[in-house]
């Protein structure tokens, strides 16, 4: 099969993508197995991925990652029958993370070229790393199995020179020794070779049973089924040895049946100690009591793990160009205006006086085609957005490596994988978050005896959750490390000519630590080929600005840092119920589910409080965000009446509210109690959020998009957040 075949194209396509999921992967696996090598299941995962890796790339002649792939699943199938290799060669672990590596770069350069399929020098070396790996832990186990057996031939040469009594207890340790050597050399073969044997009695069964149940429970596998399939293989065990073992056996007999004794009293519960008390026993009677190995012929086996373990569910996929699912959204965009056209002549139909029954047909229809509309852009909005986790999966892998690399300790937790986010936002959240965690490590985290001399456990950690709000993602990147240096962010900032010296008395923590976003302040000293050039976290700010998102910083010298983003769950049209509001002779929307409260308030209620206007309602103040102020909206001589409140340095307000007002009281993340005035609600309405495509209107601070009305009209749509945050 030739990848070049025109008719294979789609199918090389799919490929790719799936050894790109299977690095992403194997990187979070290694992560995990590097932290905890006694993972028996990891370890499996790990050799099955091989695996799959060697068989598809073989399907499509893709050689060198087939070859290389084949190579390591032959190592991690020696880990996978022993995981303590792990702990005894630890450089195994980068040996596959190099592999890994290799792997994501094969890929990456058949992009540009399909042939490079082929295993070049580097491959081969790469290779002979796996293989010298290979015969290293062969050539080691091997070596102790000689020396042991050295060690019989020269103990029975010597036994004729001895005395009687002392031969008889040599020949019992001789030929424990050689029931052990006879074990090991047959589990490196298979372990449905070994039968076991004792006094005549064939235990093989019994023993087998026990230890695949065993396995179960160490994995926290095990049904209530397998807890009575171990009792009646343990008593058939028990009852076979006693009818046949010798006095010196008797004391472990009666050990294994008083542990069955209590295993049964606490209900076939098998917790830890449990598990390791009846696999200590198992060793002992295998190797200590005279139990006998033979050889026979072998039997067909039967399946392997990776037949036996239950199939993953497939999701079946296709692959749609992301431009026509763009068009597509942007023909429903149209469909939800038309829908309100309708909603519209609705209205005009009722002022109209046009027949009842007639305008109840038409609503009825007018209604229908809306829902259908609102459901067919909700699917396919849904076809637009992925999980967090196509991103979050590669940090673990990036906080392993910078940390090895700078003799830092540290690890990764992450929550919240499954929140989803617009594809095209992925790439600019993915490069805002390497920055972030990347100096979270560099230069948050301190090295490990720093740490312990400051109490805190050796390895550092870094979090990041994700929190999905109403309209927004929150992505938080939080350490454990030594937090910000103000004073020298100060120093930096004034030095690289940011702040002048005269600001610093000024500045508060909070503005301090968002200096950290300019272009070019980095308290580094050196710059290395990880941090230094203070252009990282100005990455991270352009980066958010460009998708109307939000940065806030939480500093706890000493404690740690915590980097937050609030960045919009998708960057394309978004269908929201919303209120027509109109303030001085403007007409702007709101999406309700922005608004918590709409109040009429008495003029004379309207307060001045310090340098804002107030009033009160259910025993709460409400503070009144001053939106023809912010907007520099004209008509503003209506806005308190009740007291002198200045709207624009010191001229104020030259008259007052007379009459009730109208305050929309804004639901806000906390307990905000703020309110803006609208002179008239015009109603509600079905809008279709529109991103503003001209740069100059992004930079409008209190809007977030705009729509189009039934009418025609086209409306901008109000920021509550950073109409309360102003």
């Amino acid at each position: 099969m030739s990848v070049s075949d025109e008719n294979l194209a789609e199918l090389f396509e799919q490929y790719k993508d799936e050894v790109r999921e299977t690095i992403g992967t194997l990187d979070n696996e290694l992560v995990a197995i590097e932290q905890d090598p006694s993972s028996s299941e990891t370890i499996f995962s790990l050799f099955r991925h091989m695996h799959s890796l060697k068989g598809s790339s073989k399907m499509f002649n893709v050689d060198n990652i087939a070859g290389i792939a084949h190579r390591l699943e032959d190592l991690m199938s020696m880990i996978d029958k022993n995981n303590a290799i792990l702990t005894k060669h630890p450089k195994i672990i980068d040996l596959l993370f190099k592999g890994n590596d290799i792997f994501r770069d094969i890929i990456a350069k058949l992009e540009d070229d399909i042939s490079y399929t082929t295993m070049t020098a580097d491959h081969a070396a790469f290779v002979g790393e796996i293989q010298a790996q290979i015969e290293k832990i062969n050539r080691r186990d091997s070596q102790l199995v000689d020396s042991a057996r050295k060690l019989v031939e020269d103990l029975e040469a010597f036994l004729p020179s001895m005395e009687e009594t002392e031969v008889e207890h040599l020949k019992k340790d001789i030929q424990e020794l050689n029931n052990g050597l006879a074990i090991v050399t047959l589990e490196e073969e298979g372990a449905n070779q070994i039968r076991f044997n004792y006094n005549g009695a064939d235990l093989t069964d019994d023993v087998r049973a026990m230890e695949n149940m065993l396995a179960k429970f160490k994995d926290g596998k095990a049904g209530p089924e397998d807890g009575r399939a171990f009792v009646a293989s343990a008593d058939h065990l028990y009852n076979s040895l006693a009818d046949v073992a010798t006095e010196d056996a008797m004391s472990l007999i009666a050990e294994l049946g008083d542990g069955l004794s209590l295993f049964s009293e606490r209900g076939l519960e098998m917790d830890q100690m449990m598990v390791e008390f009846f696999a200590a026993m198992l060793q002992e009677l295998k190797e200590k009591f005279h139990v006998e190995v033979e050889t026979p012929a072998v039997k067909a086996s039967g399946p392997s793990k990776s037949q036996a373990s239950a199939k993953e569910p497939q999701v079946k996929t296709i692959r749609v160009d992301e431009a026509k699912i763009d068009l597509f959204l942007d023909s429903v965009g149209k469909l939800i205006t038309k829908s309100e056209i309708l909603n519209h002549l609705q209205f005009s139909f009722r002022q109209a006086g046009i027949d009842t029954g007639l305008l109840r047909d038409f609503s009825t229809v007018s209604r229908t085609i809306s829902n259908d509309i609102v459901n067919l852009q909700r699917s396919i909005m849904e076809v637009r957005q992925v999980e967090m986790n196509n991103i979050l999966k590669k940090f673990p892998r990036l906080v392993r490596d910078i940390s090895h690399k700078i003799g830092k300790e540290a690890e990764m937790v992450i929550t919240g994988e499954r929140v989803p986010i617009d594809k095209s936002l992925l790439d600019d959240v993915e490069q805002a978050m390497v920055h972030i965690v990347r100096n979270a490590v560099d230069h948050g985290l301190e090295k490990p005896e720093e740490r312990e001399a400051a109490g805190k456990p050796r390895r550092g950690t870094v979090n990041i959750s994700v929190t999905p709000e109403e309209a927004s993602i929150f992505i938080e990147v939080a350490d454990d490390g030594r937090g910000l240096n103000l004073e020298k962010i100060k120093s930096k900032a004034v030095e690289r000519g940011v702040l002048a010296e005269e600001q610093l008395p000024s500045l508060s923590d909070k503005d301090a630590a968002m200096l950290i976003f300019n272009s070019g302040l980095s308290t580094k000293d050196q710059a290395t080929d990880l941090s230094g050039r203070g252009v990282g976290m100005d990455v991270v700010m352009t980066n958010l600005k460009k998708w109307n998102g939000d940065v806030l910083v939480d500093n706890h010298p000493g404690r740690g840092l915590s980097v937050g983003l609030r960045l919009p769950v998708t960057n394309t049209l978004l269908t929201k119920e919303a209120i027509m509001l109109r303030v001085g002779s403007s007409t702007f929307c709101l999406p309700l589910e922005f608004v918590n409260e709409i109040v009429t308030v008495p003029g004379d209620a309207v307060h001045h409080h310090k340098d804002g206007a107030v009033f009160r309602h259910r025993d709460m103040v409400i503070s009144v965000i001053d939106l023809k102020g912010l907007l520099g909206l004209a008509d503003d001589e209506d806005l308190a009446a009740a007291a002198d409140i200045p709207l624009d340095g010191e001229e104020g307000l030259k008259s007052g509210v007379k009459e009730n007002a109208i305050f929309i009281i804004l639901r806000g993340k906390t307990d905000s109690r703020q309110s803006i005035r609208a002179d008239e609600i015009l109603g509600q309405q079905k809008i279709v959020i529109k991103e503003f495509e001209l740069e100059t209107f992004r930079k409008l601070p209190y809007f977030n998009g705009l729509t189009l009305l039934g009418d025609g009209r086209v409306v901008l749509i109000l920021d509550s957040e950073k109409l309360l945050d102003s």
